[in-house]
């Protein structure tokens, strides 16, 4: 009687044991959060190839070409004080020949020994700023949009220096090479980055800035050599009734050498931070709020310009002084 019994415990234990294998094949996956999936493999984007004899200088997303072979002869100053918040040097290249003869005879100090240019970059009221001014040796030539322009700055005399001694042939030759590099840089500049290629000659010697009607007040200096100034008026934010008016253009006159010489007239280089848009809209709503009603006229507004350039005019400028010029011609 034991061996059934035991056979069947056998049995028994056989088919506990089939049912456990069973429900383990059949049991659920672990839930997809507690499985660990292979990491994704990161690339990494290659960096671009050299480019073969160019040395390029990056600022933001300008790019600045040199050829290589003659980095050897320049000095390369690329961390330089910005003018002002509207107005910052990026790079400025020097014959380093140059350069170390200066720094022979005159230590520590910068004469500007070697200067071949510099490029700097300029918002709209830096652009405006420097439209303003007479700077001898700069262009602005190119632009993005209409508030980033790119200028070039030359020397206006040969900075090429080797001392008490007569430059040799040899160095008046790669001054001839590099400052025809200097002279093409612009251009350069302006395929490589796409963009906008700009003369701003055509700005200068415009007839006016602005649109619409304009008014010529001149004022008159007797006897002095520069005889005649005669201030361009115009309505720059809303034409017509109610448009203010501004002093957008000065003429100075030498009538006896037949000789003009015309400076244009920004806010920016009366001081303002803002460019030439954004005050006059600012002042056309003062204006129609009520406040400075002479700059509702032109002889207002010239006796308010006036006033701002006290070195010129005098501090009792007043509107009589003024006359209508029918033409600048």
């Amino acid at each position: 009687m034991k061996r059934p019994i035991s056979a069947l415990l056998a049995l028994c234990v056989l088919l506990l044991t089939g049912c456990a294998k069973q429900q383990d094949i059949s049991a659920p996956p672990p839930p997809a959060s507690d499985v660990t999936a292979p990491a994704e493999p990161v690339i990494e984007p290659a960096p671009p190839a050299p480019e073969p004899g160019v040395t390029v200088y990056t600022f933001d997303d300008l790019e600045i070409p040199v050829p290589t072979d003659q980095l050897s002869l320049l000095l390369v100053e690329t961390d330089m004080d910005a003018w002002n918040a509207h107005r910052t040097p990026l790079i400025s290249f020097s014959e380093l020949a140059s350069v170390e003869a200066g720094q022979r005879d005159h230590p520590g100090e910068d004469w500007g020994d070697g200067l071949l240019c510099t490029i700097s970059v300029l918002d709209r009221i830096g652009f405006e700023e420097w439209a303003s001014n007479d700077e001898p040796g700069t262009s602005v030539f190119a632009r993005q949009g209409d508030d980033t322009y790119y200028l070039l700055t030359r020397p206006t005399d040969v900075r090429l220096y080797r001392g008490d001694k007569e430059p040799d042939s040899v160095s008046v030759a790669m001054w001839g090479r590099l400052n025809d590099w200097a002279e093409s840089l612009p251009e350069a500049i302006v395929v490589r980055n796409g963009l906008t290629a700009y003369d701003a000659s055509e700005l200068f010697d415009a007839d006016y800035t602005y649109g619409g009607e304009h008014v010529e007040l001149g004022y008159r200096f007797p006897g002095e050599p520069m005889d005649l100034v005669l201030l361009s008026l115009s309505q720059p934010a809303k034409q017509g009734e109610g448009g203010v008016w501004c002093v957008e253009r000065v003429h100075y006159v030498y009538t006896d050498y037949d000789m003009t010489d015309t400076q244009l007239v920004f806010p920016a280089a009366l001081g303002v931070d803002q460019t030439a848009a954004d005050y006059y809209a600012d002042l056309q709503a003062a204006c129609d709020a009520g406040e400075s009603p002479e700059l509702l006229t032109p002889v207002g507004a010239a006796v308010r310009y006036a006033k701002s350039a006290a070195w010129l005019f005098g501090e009792d400028v007043s509107a009589s002084d003024f006359e209508v010029v029918e033409s600048l011609g």
